[in-house]
C-alpha cells in the first residue's frame, strides 16, 4: 500500500489521527447533537478508528446506542492496534463506490493497478470517494466536485506536512479521470 494513500486519507478523514485517542471529544458532542436535533449536518467527526468500527462492526443507524457501542470499540481496538495497522484495517474495509470495498478494489476497479503501484493523483482522488461515493463517482455526473476534492486533499496533504506544495501542483496538473478503466458495471 503506497504512503500517498495513506496520508491522504489521513489528511481528510482525521487529521489528528496520529495524535489522539480512539474519539475526538469535540467530535462526539456534534455525533451528540446532531441526533438529538436530528440534522445530518452536525453528523462527522468521527475518527478512522470510529469509522472502522462503524464499516466494519456495526450499522451507520444514528442513534445513542449504535454511538455507544463504537466508542467502547473503538478504545478495544486502539488498546489492541498500533495507529498504522487501524489504519491499514479502515482502508481495507471502507466502501470506495460501487463493488469496490478496500484499496485494493478500488484500484484494481477504477485505475486497474494493484494498490502498491497507485501514484499521487489518483491516491488523492481515491481518498476523496469515501465519504460519498456514489456523488463523488468517477463515472457520474459529479467529475468536477471529485476533481475539486482531490485537489484539496492534495492541499490538505501539504497543509499537514505530508506532501511538498511543487509535488502537489504537480499531481494536480495531471489529468486523472484520463488513468480511469472504462465503465464496466
Amino acid at each position: 500500500m503506497p504512503q500517498c494513500i495513506k496520508d491522504a486519507t489521513v489528511a481528510l478523514e482525521d487529521k489528528d489521527f496520529y495524535k489522539q485517542g480512539a474519539f475526538s471529544p469535540a467530535g462526539i458532542a456534534r455525533a451528540f447533537q446532531g441526533v438529538i436535533f436530528k440534522d445530518a449536518s452536525k453528523g462527522g467527526g468521527s475518527t478512522i478508528t470510529q469509522q472502522y468500527v462503524k464499516n466494519a462492526l456495526l450499522t451507520n443507524e444514528r442513534s445513542y446506542e449504535r454511538k455507544i457501542k463504537e466508542l467502547i470499540l473503538a478504545i478495544q481496538i486502539e488498546q489492541l492496534y498500533k495507529k498504522d495497522d487501524i489504519l491499514k484495517l479502515y482502508l481495507n474495509e471502507i466502501p470506495y463506490g460501487s463493488t469496490a470495498y478496500g484499496i485494493q478494489a478500488a484500484s484494481k476497479q477504477y485505475f486497474g493497478v494493484d494498490a502498491k503501484d497507485l501514484n499521487l493523483g489518483q491516491c488523492a482522488m481515491l481518498a476523496s470517494l469515501p465519504q460519498a461515493p456514489t456523488y463523488y463517482s468517477p463515472y457520474g455526473q459529479n467529475k468536477s466536485a471529485l476533481l475539486a476534492k482531490k485537489d484539496r486533499v492534495l492541499d490538505l496533504m501539504v497543509e499537514q506536512g505530508y506532501l511538498e506544495r511543487d509535488k502537489a501542483e504537480e499531481a494536480k496538473k495531471v489529468v486523472v479521470l484520463d488513468q480511469l478503466k472504462p465503465y464496466n458495471p
